[in-house]
C-alpha cells in the first residue's frame, strides 16, 4: 500500500450493467459521502466531459467550452474530496490506448488508483454491443456484424472489439494499474437478481449497500431484435450530419429508439447457433486470462460463461412483415404523442384566452330604454 487514499476508476465494459450502477451511485452522493466515498468530478454529466477531453473526443463545435479543462480540474478535484477514497465511473474509459490512459492516471497525482472492470458473458455483451452501436447511429447488419468480429478477432484497434476484447482491455490497463489493484465484477447469469451486482460492486468500493436509496424509475430496457433492424433502416437512410452524438443521441437513441420502439417489447437479440463454439471458446479463453492475470474477482468466473438461451437456430431471418409491422405501430405511436401535444397546447391557448366582454347588444339595449 501507498499510503495514498485510494481512486477508484470503474470502466465499465459498455453493457455491463453500468447504467444501472451509476443511477444508483449517482442519486446516493450524500449517503456515500457519509460513507467516505466521493463521486468524482462531481456528476455524471461532468464525468462524461472529463471522458471526452481524457479519450481526445472534444469537439468545440458540439462540445461545451468546459470540456477543454476537464482534465485539467480533475488533480484539484480530488484533492478537494474530503473522503478516504473516491470512485470515477464511466464506460468509455475502457478503451482508451495506452497514450491516453497515461494522461489520466497523471491527472491523478496523490491517489491510489484502483480499477473496476465489470463483465457479462459474451452471450449477452456480443448482441447488446450490435445494438448499442445501431442506437448510435450504426447501420451495419447483424450478420454482416458477427462475420465482421470473427474476422478481425484479435484487431484490438478495430470497432468490433475494443470496447469488448475482455483480454486486451485488461492487458493494456494492467501496464499502467498493478494487476492486483484490477477488480474484476462478474455481472450474475440470466435471471439472477439484479442487485447481486450491485452487491458486488459495492463489496470492492467498501460501500454499505443496505443504506443506500435502490428505488429507480422504470428502467428501458434494451430493443428487440426486429425493432433493432427498423432503426438500423432508419439510420441508414439518415444523412450523416443527423447521426452526429450531438443530435444523434437526443433524437435517435432516447426518443426514438428508447420512448417509441422500446415499448414494443420485441423479442432479445440471439446469437444464430453456428457462432455459439466460437463465442464460448472466446469465453474460456477471458476467463483463463483472468485467472492468469491473478486479479481479484468479486462474483465468479463461471458467470461468463454463455447460457444456452443466448443462441438461436433461427439463423438471422427477420420477415418484412415484421419489420412493417414494427414500423407501422412506431408512425402510430408517433401520430398519437403528437396528437396529445396538439391538444394540450390548445387547452393551453383556452385557458390564457382573455375572457369574452359581456354581450354588446344586450348593453346597447339597456341604454336604449333610458
Amino acid at each position: 500500500m501507498t499510503g495514498e487514499r485510494p481512486l477508484y476508476i470503474h470502466i465499465g465494459l459498455q453493457k455491463t450493467g453500468t447504467s444501472y450502477l451509476q443511477s444508483i451511485f449517482w442519486q446516493n452522493v450524500e449517503e456515500l459521502t457519509a460513507q467516505g466515498l466521493d463521486m468524482v468530478p462531481g456528476s455524471k454529466r461532468a464525468t462524461f466531459h472529463l471522458m471526452l477531453r481524457a479519450r481526445d473526443r472534444y469537439q468545440p463545435d458540439v462540445d461545451p467550452p468546459g470540456v477543454a479543462g476537464a482534465l485539467d480540474r480533475l488533480p484539484q478535484q480530488l484533492a478537494e474530496a474530503p473522503g478516504t477514497r473516491a470512485l470515477i465511473t464511466e464506460e468509455s474509459f475502457a478503451p482508451a490506448p495506452d497514450g491516453q490512459i497515461e494522461r489520466l492516471l497523471a491527472a491523478c497525482t496523490g491517489r491510489e488508483v484502483h480499477l473496476v472492470v465489470t463483465l457479462r458473458d459474451l452471450g449477452r455483451q456480443i448482441p447488446s454491443a450490435w445494438q448499442q452501436l445501431i442506437q448510435s447511429g450504426g447501420y451495419i447488419a447483424w450478420d454482416d456484424y458477427l462475420d465482421a468480429m470473427k474476422a478481425c478477432e484479435g484487431d484490438v484497434p478495430s470497432k468490433y472489439w475494443r470496447s469488448t476484447d475482455v483480454a486486451a482491455i485488461l492487458e493494456r490497463w494492467a501496464r499502467h494499474v498493478p494487476a492486483e489493484r484490477i477488480h474484476v465484477v462478474t455481472v450474475p447469469p440470466p435471471g439472477a437478481d439484479p442487485e447481486i451486482l450491485l452487491h458486488r460492486f459495492c463489496e470492492v468500493l467498501g460501500v454499505d449497500w443496505t443504506r443506500l436509496d435502490r428505488s429507480l424509475p422504470a428502467r428501458n430496457r434494451g430493443i428487440g431484435r426486429v425493432q433493432a433492424e427498423v432503426l438500423r433502416r432508419v439510420n441508414y437512410r439518415l444523412p450523416e450530419a443527423d447521426r452526429r452524438r450531438d443530435v444523434y443521441g437526443e433524437v435517435g437513441k432516447r426518443w426514438f429508439a428508447v420512448k417509441v420502439l422500446g415499448p414494443q417489447n420485441g423479442d432479445r437479440i440471439r446469437i444464430p447457433s453456428e457462432y455459439a463454439d466460437w463465442v464460448r471458446d472466446l469465453s474460456t479463453r477471458y476467463s483463463a486470462a483472468i485467472r492468469a492475470a491473478g486479479h481479484p474477482v468479486t462474483g465468479d468466473l463461471t458467470d461468463l460463461d454463455p447460457v444456452p438461451s443466448s443462441f438461436t437456430d433461427a439463423g438471422f431471418e427477420v420477415t418484412e412483415q415484421e419489420v412493417f409491422a414494427a414500423a407501422t405501430n412506431a408512425l402510430a405511436s408517433i401520430l398519437s404523442e403528437r396528437a396529445a401535444e396538439l391538444r394540450v397546447r390548445r387547452a393551453a391557448a383556452v385557458e390564457a384566452a382573455p375572457a369574452p366582454d359581456p354581450a354588446p347588444g344586450r348593453v346597447r339595449r339597456l341604454f336604449a330604454r333610458r
